[in-house]
């Protein structure tokens, strides 16, 4: 089997931005079920009174919201909707499904990346594989698939 090749850049980032329409509805539904859990167990005296989510809550749940996304998306096929939609899909170092165990450490390699000002993006266009840092710490990488005849 030949290596899998990877996409160019800009076919990554438009399906990260695709992925970011469906993303976010999902936050905000996972969120007001928060909230909504939330004011059941914390009772508000005066029905006036605004009740508002800790920060931390609200972004854990934002940040479990989209790891759930993409877990289940890798999970099932490789793909999301968005590199679905640009012929992305993400593999093994051999260019098989990934495991649990690297869908899970390319999630927490890729916050860490992205977290530390996309360095872990960057390290993509010194890589002679083209790959992220968070596809090599996790043992992943992006490839493109071919148009079906």
């Amino acid at each position: 089997m030949s290596a899998p090749i990877a996409p160019p850049f800009h076919r990554h980032l438009l399906a990260l931005v695709y992925d970011t329409f469906l993303v976010i509805p999902i936050i905000m539904a996972s969120t007001a079920l928060v909230m909504g859990l939330y004011v059941q167990i914390i009772p508000v005296d005066n029905t006036t009174e605004v009740v508002a989510l800790p920060p931390g809550v609200v972004q854990l749940t934002a940040v479990l919201s989209v790891a759930i996304f993409y877990f289940i998306f890798w999970r099932r096929g490789g793909q999301t909707l968005g590199m679905q939609a640009w012929r992305v899909k993400l593999v093994n170092a051999s260019g098989l499904p990934v495991s649990n165990t690297q869908i899970l450490l390319r999630l927490i390699a890729a916050t860490l990346s992205y977290g530390a000002l996309g360095l872990g993006l960057a390290w993509r266009f010194v890589d002679r594989d083209r790959c992220y840092l968070h596809d090599r710490l996790s043992g992943t990488r992006l490839t493109i698939v071919t148009k079906a005849s």
